[in-house]
């Protein structure tokens, strides 16, 4: 709750000195590109530690990354700070909401997108969470953005522009007023530090889950260590008892047709009917002769479902043509995959659908709600995400991970199951509160019920299924266009009367 009132104070102060610097454009990039670089800077670990790409030209990669993502919110205020001067407070912090938003959705989908971060994330357990399934979490931000607006933009009796000396009736008046404006900020940053109270009550755990976490580290796991996964994931995988079992983001390091003798039929005699499912992160061959990074159902009586992953990390997964130079520098083992559906159907397991995402697909609520706008026969009860974030070490990563997830919960009113190598497994309930958590970089099974939701899917499911963020695109630039115009209304307004005035 601290880092809810925190964030927007630390924008809002911001934002008051942008409003007196001479610059806003360069003072702009480099604050957003601080904060960006404090919030990826474990992307190192992946690149140098995992990828042995040189310290220097890894730190440099991430900069560039950071600087570039930097001048969306650059042009944001830079704009802001254009047209504000001729607006009231409340239109200069609706003007400030509206150009933040955009380049918050700029950053989630131009060039593949990469929304980490995004400023709603950090209101995850306050009161503006309870917009979520009504707006999502760009709703949330720009929220946020029009508190710190007008925080930014409160004006007190020492900063009235007035040549006249006021007198002690004028200096009583001005200290009432700005002690009413004090209280009415401690308030609010108050306000948003208490937790948003959650009502779980009415949930019927009906699902029994059992995630495993194996804890194989990221060095060793394609080589040395293989074995031990294999031994470690088939063993716990046998002895469950739970409704569902689910494994890791490439838990089997191999392909089906290299696993040893004997391997994959012991899976299939476990999950045999539909008595139990598992969902079992592994990477697959496609019709076209490529490759997935998939989870395989088994128990649905038929053959094994697969769900390949359909966002792809860029530098990871697949690189575009022209920074192929690049990722030759790596050595990650990892080439280009096949993507999949971007609409694709839930594992359906007795009343049970799971809507399956991997690693850094849930970051994309947007496309996570094209799954609930397919028929209400397949509106997804529970959301399911693999990841293997070992690539990125002991650090803020996974918490970060963890408040996305929660925000995906809120945003669709569905519980989420969340199985990790190393960190992050944790059964999190449909008002967004983590129930169950196991402690990271330890191996365990984390075993737990969940309230499977079959209910109607929320607003924000709704509009962003069918128009992903194109509604909010338009709010915003409405306001925006809106917000421009009355600046230079006033502005021509004031020039008239200045204009009479000399006359």
């Amino acid at each position: 709750m601290f880092s809810a009132a925190l964030q927007i104070a630390t924008l809002a102060i911001f934002v008051r000195l942008i409003n007196r610097h001479q610059k806003p454009f360069a003072s702009a990039w480099m604050f957003s590109t601080s904060w960006l670089v404090g919030s990826v800077w474990w992307l190192h670990i992946a690149l140098h530690v995992h990828g042995h790409l040189p310290a220097l030209i890894s730190l440099t990669a991430i900069g560039l990354l950071c600087a570039g993502l930097g001048l969306y919110y650059a042009l944001a205020l830079y704009i802001y700070s254009k047209y504000k001067n001729k607006l009231t407070p409340l239109q200069k912090a609706l003007l400030l909401a509206a150009v933040w938003t955009l380049a918050e959705m700029a950053r989630a989908q131009w060039f593949t997108g990469f929304p980490w971060a995004a400023i709603g994330y950090a209101q995850i357990n306050s009161l503006l969470s309870f917009a979520a399934p009504w707006v999502g979490v760009y709703g949330v931000g720009f929220t946020a953005a029009l508190l710190a607006g007008w925080l930014a933009n409160m004006e007190f009796g020492g900063e009235t522009k007035t040549k006249q000396i006021p007198d002690a009736n004028n200096l009583n008046k001005l200290w009432t007023n700005d002690k009413f404006k004090v209280i009415s900020v401690i308030m609010v940053l108050l306000a948003l530090m208490i937790p948003a109270p959650r009502n779980n009550t009415h949930e019927n755990q009906n699902l029994r889950v059992a995630l495993l976490q194996g804890n194989i580290p990221q060095d060793i796991k394609f080589s040395v260590g293989r074995q031990e996964a294999l031994n470690w994931y088939k063993q716990q995988s046998l002895e469950s008892t739970a409704d569902i079992t689910v494994l890791p983001e490439t838990a089997l390091p191999y392909l089906k047709q290299d696993l040893p003798n004997g391997y994959w039929q012991d899976f299939e005699n476990k999950f045999n009917g539909e008595q139990q499912m598992a969902a079992i992160g592994m990477l697959t061959t496609t019709a076209d002769n490529g490759y997935a990074n998939s989870a395989v159902a088994l128990g649905l009586n038929a053959e094994p479902h697969v769900y390949n992953k359909y966002h792809l990390v860029p530098f990871g997964e697949f690189t575009p043509d022209m920074f192929k130079w690049f990722t030759n520098m790596m050595s990650l083992g990892l080439g280009d995959f096949e993507r999949g559906s971007d609409k694709p159907k839930p594992f359906k397991w007795h009343k049970h659908l799971f809507a399956l995402n991997i690693c850094y697909e849930d970051v994309f609520g947007e496309e996570l709600a094209k799954r609930f706008v397919q028929g209400s026969e397949n509106v997804p009860t529970v959301l399911v995400n693999i990841s293997n974030i070992d690539w990125f070490g002991d650090t803020v990563v996974i918490p970060q991970h963890l408040n996305i997830a929660r925000m995906r919960s809120l945003e669709f009113d569905r519980p989420s199951i969340r199985t990790t190598n190393s960190g992050g497994t944790a059964i999190i309930n449909a008002q967004g509160e983590i129930t169950q958590q196991l402690k990271p970089f330890t191996r365990g099974v984390l075993q737990g019920e969940v309230a499977s939701v079959d209910k109607a899917i929320t607003p924000f499911a709704y509009w962003a299924g069918h128009w992903g963020l194109k509604p909010l695109w338009l709010l915003c630039l409405a306001l925006v266009a809106w917000l421009i115009r009355q600046s230079k209304k006033n502005q021509k307004t004031n020039e008239l009367l200045a204009s009479a005035n000399v006359k």
